[in-house]
């Protein structure tokens, strides 16, 4: 008898859940940090520039009572406290927070 190595499953692999709006919301957040500036320090001013391209880009087809809902729900799980942070640590916090979503 071949050994069952050999053959694929029977069954297809189950896929993964897809990830919610509000962690597709950060992990574009953080792609666009990571895009602003490499080695400088995040401000207030361009993280919410980050998360305001970041609403755009995912939730434009959404109706705009669901897409501010989530998009309230992703900047309240951003932890206060950014100050020193780079582009890229404040892009590795969002996507941790994004894969605990």
């Amino acid at each position: 008898m071949p050994e069952r190595i050999h053959r694929p499953p029977d069954q297809p692999s189950p896929q993964l859940p897809a990830p919610s709006y509000a962690a597709q919301v950060l992990t574009t957040a953080a792609a666009e940090l990571e895009r602003m500036g490499k080695g400088r320090i995040v401000t207030e001013g361009t993280l919410r520039r980050a998360f305001t391209v970041a609403v755009a880009a995912r939730l434009h087809t959404l109706p705009n009572r669901i897409a501010d809902a989530v998009s309230a729900r992703a900047w309240g799980t951003i932890p206060a406290g950014i100050e020193g942070n780079t582009h890229r640590v404040q892009a590795a916090v969002l996507r941790g927070i994004a894969r605990g979503l």
